[in-house]
């Protein structure tokens, strides 16, 4: 009969056995001229009159040892990322053929890893001023301190929130994540990023403009298994992998803090350009299975605000605008599901209809086709919004539709002669968009609640003129009333969000507060 298995001896039986260890004690003392009482034997130390056990004194030794190494550790390796501009790359999550989720195997991680070393790679190259760091799972834990792990896709309502709020936690401002579906043969390569500007000072535009252009492109199509990227049957793979990282170093400059901002955002112009070139070269073309869409949608958005920029020559304004024109089309006959492509094209247009407008010799026939292409963009820009389940992109547009609306009630008082009852009906149009728009909008959505509350006060603001115009008093007195209590929100708006800089420099500096003071002043000589 076999004898038993000896127990498993822990690692505190396995450290006393080791010094109890038999036979080959060896003993050594040194003991200094003059020294009395002094004992020295197996396992104990015997100074005058105290007696101190080896074994704890080994063990205490090891424990302080151990404590200083993860004091160090810990005042050395970092937490959170902390650099000007940070990116996380998250693990890639698997779906197997029978639809259960895992948080990784080898294909992704070699997915993820890949991407990881292709950003960091970028990243190297850009210029002192533009420092960036990027975290993978695959660094040691002497790099880092915190997991990034996996974005899993379930519950998928949820996906990009989890996303976003990984991101927060490391310091990360921006995080790209992917899931690998193997259900189908070849199977889908699905990759996301979710974009956290913490500064919130360069973002012109809505917060959730490039946190919902979330997707890096269709699923890709990947026949497994993968070893290697570079030398993959794949070649799509080493395409999307390089454009990912390029859509990253393009934000990067465009949102480069503490430098000049006509130099940041020429240099992400560039570098979506070279996106753009290189999907062309290497595959073929740009569509949106490649990303392609989103690829000229930042191209677009880049021309956009260099002709919104101060610094940019005025003649050279309309030049930018068009080129915004010209690659926003491309995105959406690429994907013409995009709607935050349609609402970007519409503001085109809304700054072109503003220019038609103020112009002396007013072009009535562009005016009226301007105003109808915009109205037509907005709407599409609501429609595919809505199909798509994107709530703060379907409230961005009704939003934008009415201060579009706004706009042609200008362009009616403005006419020669006036057109009170179009601008009239024209505010009316505007005021059910601004409704719908902000019943859209979520608590949590500050931004978007203080452009809602601007674009009330506008309308009110207009309407009182209207009335006063009329010699309607009590009307104008209400409805400037009503554009004072709207300004005020707005102002509130920045107080419940101080950190966001474009609502309170491009919203409420600009708008809200010096037409809150305005009204003021006009309320006060109003018979009481």
């Amino acid at each position: 009969m076999a004898s038993p298995t000896p127990p498993r001896l822990s690692w505190f039986q396995r450290l006393r056995r080791l010094l109890h260890r038999q036979p080959g004690d060896v003993i050594m003392a040194n003991v200094g001229q003059g020294a009395s009482d002094v004992i020295v034997g197996k396992n104990i130390l015997k100074i005058g009159t105290l007696v101190i056990p080896a074994l704890p004194v080994v063990i205490a030794l090891i424990v302080v040892l151990a404590s200083g190494a993860t004091a160090l550790w810990l005042s050395l390796v970092p937490a959170t990322m902390s650099d000007p501009f940070n990116v996380a790359i998250a693990g890639f999550s698997m779906i197997d053929s029978q639809g259960r989720e895992h948080a990784a195997n080898a294909d992704s991680a070699t997915i993820s890893k890949t991407l990881f070393t292709t950003v960091q790679d970028e990243l190297r190259q850009l210029p002192p001023d533009y420092k960036a760091l990027v975290w993978h799972d695959s660094m040691s834990f002497l790099q880092k301190r915190s997991t990034i792990g996996v974005i899993m896709s379930e519950p998928a309502a949820d996906l990009s929130a989890r996303a976003c709020a990984k991101a927060r936690s490391l310091g990360a401002d921006m995080i790209v994540y992917g899931v690998l579906d193997e259900r189908t043969n070849p199977a889908l390569l699905r990759l996301a990023f979710c974009f956290q500007n913490k500064t919130r000072s360069r973002d012109i535009g809505s917060l959730d403009e490039l946190q919902q252009a979330d997707r890096l492109g269709s699923p890709l199509q990947l026949d497994l298994p993968i070893s290697d990227v570079a030398s993959t049957a794949n070649p799509t793979l080493r395409v999307r992998t390089a454009v990912a990282a390029k859509l990253v170093v393009g934000l990067r400059y465009e949102l480069g803090a503490g430098v000049n901002f006509q130099a940041s955002i020429n240099r992400a112009l560039a570098v979506f350009n070279q996106a753009l070139d290189f999907l062309n070269k290497e595959d073929g073309s740009a569509t949106r299975e490649n990303g392609g869409d989103v690829v000229q949608y930042f191209i677009g958005r880049e021309q956009f605000l260099l002709f919104q920029d101060q610094a940019t020559p005025p003649a050279s304004k309309p030049e930018h605008l068009a080129a915004a024109r010209v690659a926003l089309q491309h995105a959406i006959e690429l994907n013409p599901h995009f709607s935050r492509a349609f609402t970007a094209l519409a503001g085109v247009d809304f700054q072109q209809l503003q220019q038609l407008i103020q112009q002396p010799q007013r072009p009535e026939q562009l005016i009226t086709d301007t105003t109808t292409h915009m109205n037509r963009t907005y709407q599409s820009a609501i429609t595919t919004a809505h199909a798509s389940g994107d709530t703060s992109a379907e409230a961005e547009a009704h939003l934008a539709l009415a201060l579009g609306y706004w706009l042609q009630a200008n362009g009616a008082i403005l006419r020669q002669p006036p057109d009170s009852v179009a601008a009239e009906a024209a505010l009316q149009q505007a005021d059910q968009e601004r409704a719908v728009g902000s019943a859209l909008t979520q608590p949590a959505q500050i931004r978007l609640r203080g452009f809602g509350a601007m674009i009330q006060g506008v309308i009110a603001n207009r309407r009182a003129e209207l009335s006063a115009q009329k010699g309607d008093v009590a009307a104008s007195r209400a409805s400037f009333q009503q554009a004072h209590a709207a300004y005020e929100q707005c102002i509130a708006a920045g107080q419940d969000d101080p950190g966001d800089e474009f609502l309170k420099q491009q919203i409420i500096a600009t708008t809200c507060t010096p037409n809150a003071q305005v009204v003021t002043q006009l309320l006060q000589k109003f018979p009481q």
